[in-house]
């Protein structure tokens, strides 16, 4: 069994559960999730790639879930910054998830909010 590293965020939708439906509300999940995802990316450590692969193959976004399946994921995730090697990514991060949600959260705020103001 691999230990996966993955994040979670989540929405309160009741405001707009009314407003749109559960169809259209996946779609918006799931567009929210791809971009989020493709972002992160960029900080995903790289040596042959599988990591950063494992990803769109572990992801499932319409349901909001964005994951790393690899059995050393979360190994690669703890190491202590020092440790990431950037030679093939030099924006390698260890904790990536929260790297990037640090740096991206207020693009993808406003992305979040672009999608619910679309019909």
């Amino acid at each position: 069994m691999s230990k996966a590293a993955s994040c979670n965020i989540k929405i309160d939708l009741s405001g707009i559960e009314r407003r749109f439906g559960p169809e259209q509300l996946r779609a918006k999940q799931e567009a929210f999730a791809e971009r989020v995802a493709f972002e992160m990316r960029d900080y995903v450590p790289r040596d042959e790639g599988t990591l950063q692969d494992s990803e769109a193959l572990a992801s499932d976004y319409a349901a909001g879930r964005i994951e790393w399946d690899t059995p050393y994921a979360q190994r690669v995730h703890d190491l202590p910054q020092s440790s990431i090697r950037k030679t093939k990514n030099p924006n390698a991060r260890s904790h990536w998830p929260e790297e990037a949600k640090k740096e991206r959260m207020g693009a993808w705020d406003d992305f979040a909010r672009r999608l619910m103001e679309e019909k």
